[in-house]
């Protein structure tokens, strides 16, 4: 198996995405039901329908990596996806930052990606980990992707060990007591729920990162 990605693997993964999202989308409602307001699956599935419409209408003749990531970040700021959409719209504008100009991704060059798409989501929401958010699937997913590329690890080993670190991330916020959002006005009453955000979080993950090593 190849260890580099493609302009398509990049442009396809947001298919897997939607599709996924689509899949979980009542039980994301339902994760949000109890210290939320019932509708997490529903925006953040036309969020990333508008972002696969954005990839859609990207040019057939270009194929930039980081331009095609900043398109996807600016259809999402525009979504209207609440709070999430400026933090997934600057978590994929500062990934195609990264890789601007790239037509095709090395393991390296992935890790770039990725650890700025974390960035993006740290600065503009000033999260931590531990406050029960997006932020404790995303941060051990890029941890452990980068650990995995440090030792020498291949593509497909990489995805693998960012993806159980994001699902396992995810489900560590059951037992967190909620710093952030409409959720903290529960105060102990946010523990033993899963996070919504952080939940919707580890599925766009798992099929961004497995778009990378398949097709």
């Amino acid at each position: 198996m190849a260890d580099t990605i493609s302009f398509n693997n990049i442009k396809e993964s947001f298919s897997s995405i939607l599709n996924r999202l689509e899949e979980n989308r009542q039980y994301l409602n339902d994760l949000d039901s109890p210290i939320g307001d019932s509708d997490h699956g529903e925006s953040v599935t036309a969020a990333f329908r508008k972002v696969k419409e954005a990839v859609d209408a990207y040019p057939t003749d270009q194929n930039d990596i980081g331009s095609l990531l900043q398109s996807i970040g600016k259809a999402i700021i525009f979504s209207g996806g609440a709070a999430m959409g400026p933090l997934y719209g600057t978590a994929f504008m500062d990934a195609g930052t990264a890789v601007c100009g790239k037509n095709v991704l090395t393991r390296e060059d992935l890790v770039a990606l990725m650890v700025a798409f974390a960035h993006g989501i740290e600065r503009r929401g000033k999260v931590k980990i531990g406050e029960k958010t997006m932020y404790d699937t995303i941060y051990p997913a890029v941890e452990a992707l980068k650990k995995a590329f440090d030792e020498g690890k291949s593509l497909s080993e990489m995805v693998s060990a960012a993806i159980a670190a994001a699902k396992q991330g995810m489900e560590s916020t059951k037992d967190m007591l909620s710093l952030r959002g409409r959720s903290s006005r529960l105060g102990g009453r946010s523990i033993g729920h899963i996070d919504p955000g952080a939940a919707s979080s580890y599925f766009i993950i798992e099929a961004f990162l497995k778009s990378m090593v398949e097709g």
